[in-house]
């Protein structure tokens, strides 16, 4: 494998994960970070885009509406998930494969899809606590030595969280005042529309009634309307989308709910994408009213 595309934009830790894994398998793998449909073809393998899941063409994505399948457990797969289904065990034996997706990939599986891991039976979080332990030498290769370099290493990994974390906060504190005040100058209690996407995950579920959040992506410029969690802790939305759009996208999409230039609408009912504002407001409206 040459070259692998993911989507652009923000990324999470199943396609970062998932990048990983092949990159520690080809070391000298490409990346293409696109949605671009012809970009996408002429790569060798796509993960966490494309609506299709086949490994045979090498398409590692989730959010279509059959999605890629399920685990005993109930965990969805995503992208990450589907790299180390499929190739994993061209870096490791069985038996630390099965380790790894248990303690790592399932828990980046779960909360990709909306699944709090701490309510299946037998998957627990894997914690900042346990990131760090996984930096200690592991027995039988542990003398003094290789603890003090592996501590060096664990720090330098820390300091970078910490100050990607107190950065975030800073950023969560700020953005927290302007999704608020955008709140209070809604026409509607039921959703908030936005012109650039706010952080607003925990302020939205604590401190609002909204149903939807509306927003401008501006890095890859399109709109997106967001189904508010009933909680931060269990799964499942305030209002789904329209049930039938789930996992459709492009014209299929446009066909269902009757929108031009609806672009995607992920399986679980949470997120929707539209080409244009005009377009996402139509997608609003028709929600509001499902």
């Amino acid at each position: 494998m040459e070259t692998v595309a993911v989507h652009g934009g923000a990324f999470h830790a199943d396609d970062v994960f998932a990048v990983a894994i092949l990159k520690s398998i080809y070391p000298d793998l490409r990346v293409v970070r696109t949605r671009d449909p012809k970009k996408l073809r002429g790569a060798d393998a796509r993960v966490d885009v494309g609506n299709k899941y086949n490994h045979k063409t090498k398409d590692y994505d989730h959010h279509q509406r059959e999605m890629a399948g399920k685990r005993d457990n109930g965990i969805p797969y995503s992208g990450v998930g589907l790299i180390w289904k499929h190739y994993g065990r061209n870096l490791v034996e069985e038996d630390v494969w099965r380790y790894v997706d248990k303690r790592l990939i399932q828990n980046i599986d779960a909360e990709d899809n909306g699944v709090r891991t701490y309510i299946v039976q037998g998957i627990f979080p894997y914690f900042i606590d346990e990131m760090i332990k996984s930096f200690n030498p592991q027995w039988p290769d542990i003398t003094m030595e290789n603890f003090d370099e592996s501590f060096g290493e664990a720090v330098e990994i820390a300091i970078k969280v910490l100050k990607a974390e107190i950065e975030r906060a800073k950023s969560v504190l700020k953005a927290k005042k302007i999704f608020l005040d955008a709140v209070s100058k809604s026409e509607s209690k039921d959703y908030v529309i936005l012109d650039e996407y706010i952080p607003n995950g925990e302020v939205a579920v604590e401190e609002t009634d909204l149903k939807y959040v509306v927003f401008r992506d501006t890095v890859e410029n399109y709109w997106l309307i967001k189904a508010v969690p009933k909680s931060l802790l269990k799964r499942g939305n305030r209002k789904d989308l329209p049930k039938g759009w789930g996992g459709l996208i492009g014209e299929e999409l446009e066909k269902v709910s009757d929108v031009k230039g609806a672009m995607f609408c992920h399986w679980a009912l949470f997120l929707a994408g539209a080409e244009t504002k005009e377009a996402i407001l139509e997608m609003l409206e028709k929600a509001l009213k499902d």
